[in-house]
């Protein structure tokens, strides 16, 4: 059965330097598509080619982006290949193309990473943009922090796998529970942070009653 993986999680939180080590063995060196990085790739292009207003390019850009996702996405689905991408879901309508996926058949799979808190992420985000990274305005920082927790919190059930860590305060990420059809597989009971306590109850509530 075909997958489709997600990597998702807090701005700033390591997506994209830590997601791939967590895919299968067999989806390692996988074309991930990343969002951010082709907008950006896109963005520039357009600006140096097309036209001198920044924002006229970022409006350009973002529409190409969404086309080529939705070409990339028809076309996995037809081929019944895996897919993978990198990004947020912080909104109902940002599950379309997960439901699209399970109802041809997939199976998905989260990979989460979160922080403590919105400050940590608005920082991690601000270093990035200084060495030439992808800026993220404050409230879509707000936006995907709280809405990406929410959407977890309330669909983790109808996930085939997530996978939760937590990259606050480490280089390399702390596995704090693994869920499988919505039940517990494994879970750091002990060093559960308040942030996966306080905005994933539902998933902490299915741990402690383990």
């Amino acid at each position: 059965m075909p997958g489709l993986y997600i990597i998702t999680g807090s701005n700033g939180a390591g997506k994209s330097s830590f997601g791939t080590a967590y895919l299968p063995q067999h989806l390692q060196g996988f074309t991930i598509f990343d969002g951010d990085k082709l907008f950006m790739q896109k963005r520039r292009q357009v600006y140096s080619a097309q036209t001198p207003s920044h924002k006229e390019a970022g409006r350009i850009a973002l529409e190409w982006l969404h086309e080529y996702f939705e070409t990339c996405v028809t076309a996995a689905i037809k081929k019944n290949d895996d897919f993978i991408y990198e990004g947020h879901l912080p909104d109902d309508g940002n599950w379309v193309t997960p439901e699209r996926f399970k109802a041809a058949g997939y199976e998905i799979h989260f990979i989460f990473f979160g922080l403590n808190n919105m400050a940590l992420s608005a920082a991690r985000v601000f270093e990035r943009a200084i060495m030439g990274g992808h800026n993220v305005p404050p409230y879509e920082i707000e936006r995907n922090f709280m809405g990406n927790l929410y959407q977890l919190n309330k669909r983790y059930s109808s996930l085939n796998s997530v996978r939760i860590f937590d990259t606050s305060e480490s280089a390399n990420p702390m596995l704090l529970a693994i869920f499988v059809n919505g039940k517990p597989d494994y879970s750091a009971k002990d060093i559960i942070p308040d942030w996966f306590k306080l905005k994933l109850p539902a998933l902490y509530k299915k741990i402690t009653e383990v």
